[in-house]
């Protein structure tokens, strides 16, 4: 249905000031800034404050009016300016473990994409505490219950609709825009390093871990990652496989050739009680591992 003069979206009549005409439109405001209203109404109503004293209250601190119609469907949960995102935008994103380890694990081997049904943030995988591990955490960073992974023909598979992180995290990334997430703190640091080593790191049978990946730039970036926090280090990157190589995953049993030049990291053996301690992997057989070696060299510091 066609809105006429003075609508707004999500029947919101945001208004500058009650002298405003009936042939003038009525201006709307930034989502950020609407939702940031928003969540004041909720609180002043919480507090007993009528829906007058609420429209002043708002006046007060953002000079603009809210309709009354507006606030009490707000109120009545009938609208918001979330409008069906529970992320608006990437300035309503707060950092978080959580969403760092989405981030790492989403640039290794999950997925942002868009389909004709929305915008796709998943990961599939055949373990299976993976996938519910960052099912858990995609939850928690959307507000929303834990997404429960479902069983396809060869994996785990946990996927939730997002616009607002499809942009922080469609490929190529880029680095100086989730860099404020992934750096929020050392807690943050190493839940986006878990992340990626979960997705892409590899412990071979001799306890070594190696990170491979197409991009050059973020490899250099997870090593800087792991010296400045942890003082891990490591080497590389180096070539590991060229454009149209064919690769043999030995995981999933089949060839694949690829389709950009592949690079790795390695972390020698000094490093690796570190890594152990501060950054570790989610998934089982890939922990147990590492600590397998570490315990034969006696490099394992039992609690």
């Amino acid at each position: 249905m066609a809105q006429g003069p003075g609508s707004c979206p999500e029947g919101e009549e945001v208004k500058k000031s009650d002298n405003i005409t009936k042939t003038k439109r009525k201006k709307i405001l930034p989502r950020e800034l609407r939702i940031k209203i928003y969540n004041d109404v909720l609180k002043l109503r919480k507090r007993g404050l009528s829906h007058t004293e609420i429209r002043k209250e708002i006046y007060r601190k953002y000079g603009v009016w809210i309709g009354r119609t507006t606030i009490s469907k707000w109120l009545r949960g009938v609208s918001s300016p979330y409008n069906g995102r529970h992320i608006p935008s990437l300035k309503l994103l707060k950092p978080s473990e959580d969403l760092a380890n989405v981030i790492g694990v989403v640039l290794g081997d999950g997925y942002a994409i868009e389909k004709s049904h929305g915008y796709i943030i998943g990961l599939g995988a055949k373990d299976k505490e993976f996938v519910e591990d960052f099912g858990r955490r995609l939850g928690n960073v959307l507000g929303r219950e834990p997404i429960r992974p479902w069983k396809s023909a060869r994996a785990y598979v946990a996927e939730a609709k997002s616009k607002t992180l499809f942009d922080l995290l469609r490929k190529p990334v880029d680095l100086k825009i989730i860099k404020p997430y992934v750096e929020h703190c050392p807690k943050c640091v190493a839940a986006f390093l878990r992340g990626l080593f979960d997705s892409e790191g590899h412990v071979n049978k001799k306890g070594y871990i190696y990170l491979i990946n197409t991009d050059f730039e973020m490899l250099v970036y997870i090593q800087w990652l792991l010296w400045r926090y942890f003082g891990i280090e490591s080497t590389g990157p180096w070539p590991h496989a060229q454009k149209g190589s064919t690769i043999h995953d030995h995981r999933a049993g089949k060839q694949y050739k690829t389709n950009e030049d592949c690079y790795y990291i390695y972390i020698p053996t000094e490093s690796l009680p570190k890594f152990y301690r501060y950054v570790g992997f989610t998934i089982r057989r890939k922990q147990k591992r590492l600590e397998d070696y570490l315990r034969r060299k006696g490099l394992l510091q039992e609690d």
